[in-house]
């Protein structure tokens, strides 16, 4: 087995960072595993002190990996300036790259299904990216993963090429671009023919000014007919969904994600989407979206907002 580099990425949640780190040092294939940080800068003066405390934690586990180097920024770069800089970094001497945010705890089994997908699907060119994340969906059969489209952020693998391909086209990452070429069915179609998506509506938000980076990156493995291999129970969990992110809420149902306690032997051979999948996660998206509930949620954002401002 190759043991494909990790790009950390964290900011200024010590405890978060930790949290992630020994979920990750748990795995087997830590000790063989080189790590490279990435430390975005602060934003203000009183997030120095966070920072600096990240960059203790993150150095507590050096004995953990088989070596930690890590790059802290002097000004703040945003999360999405903060992955492509990095990201390409790595992949200026590696083939390949797993990439994971401070905000994520992973199974004991991560590594070992990241590095035998990534070893296995090398040369499979219509094979962009592995998801560590599936919604907590119910999937009967006789298998551990299989392929779908969506690209799924919360920590995930690919290769130097078709990262290279989606870094490299001068439009990937213009929301203006995207809204002109993304006609109305291929919109539906990324949001898996949801009445209310959770894809499309990101290059919107991108559109009126803010940043997110993972959905510039779906959307290019969508324009070139791209397949994201997943797994049948999670091996990641986003654990932001406490409230202490800039950009979500308090989730319980996110932070109470069950990972998969069994190693993943079983690879698809046939490479083609598995619609079984994907209408469950269309059914699951479409049932966690009714109007109430995007109102509710958006209003539970906006009160945690102003929690965050009052309160300061």
């Amino acid at each position: 087995m190759n043991y494909s580099p990790v790009a950390f990425f964290a900011f200024k949640r010590p405890y978060h960072t930790s949290r992630s780190l020994n979920s990750l040092s748990l795995n087997n294939e830590a000790k063989n595993t080189d790590l490279y940080v990435f430390i975005d800068g602060p934003r203000k003066s009183s997030e120095v002190h966070l920072i600096d405390n990240v960059e203790k934690i993150i150095q507590s586990f050096s004995t953990k990996f088989k070596s930690i180097r890590i790059k802290r920024s002097d000004k703040n770069l945003s999360i999405a300036t903060s992955v492509y800089k990095g990201v390409n970094e790595v992949l200026n001497f590696s083939e390949t790259v797993i990439l994971l945010e401070d905000d994520v705890t992973v199974s004991e089994y991560f590594l070992s299904y990241m590095n035998t997908a990534l070893d296995k699907y090398h040369d499979k060119k219509e094979i962009w990216h592995i998801n560590s994340f599936i919604y907590p969906i119910k999937i009967k059969g006789n298998f551990d993963c299989f392929f779908i489209k969506p690209a799924l952020a919360y920590g995930f693998g690919t290769w130097k090429d078709r990262w290279n391909n989606f870094i490299s086209h001068p439009y990937s990452r213009d929301p203006n671009y995207l809204k002109e070429i993304f006609t109305t069915k291929m919109r539906k179609e990324l949001d898996l023919n949801v009445k209310r998506g959770i894809f499309w509506n990101q290059i919107e938000y991108n559109l009126r000014g803010n940043t997110t980076w993972a959905i510039f990156w779906y959307c290019h493995i969508f324009l070139n007919n791209g397949l994201c291999l997943t797994p049948k129970i999670s091996l990641s969990k986003n654990i932001g969904y406490d409230g202490s992110g800039d950009r979500t809420g308090y989730n319980g149902e996110m932070l109470s994600t069950i990972l998969n306690q069994n190693k993943i032997k079983n690879f698809p051979n046939i490479i083609k989407e598995n619609t079984y999948c994907r209408d469950l996660l269309k059914k699951y998206i479409h049932n966690k979206n009714t109007i109430f509930i995007v109102i509710y949620r958006t209003i539970k954002v906006i009160l945690n907002n102003f929690k965050k401002i009052f309160l300061r």
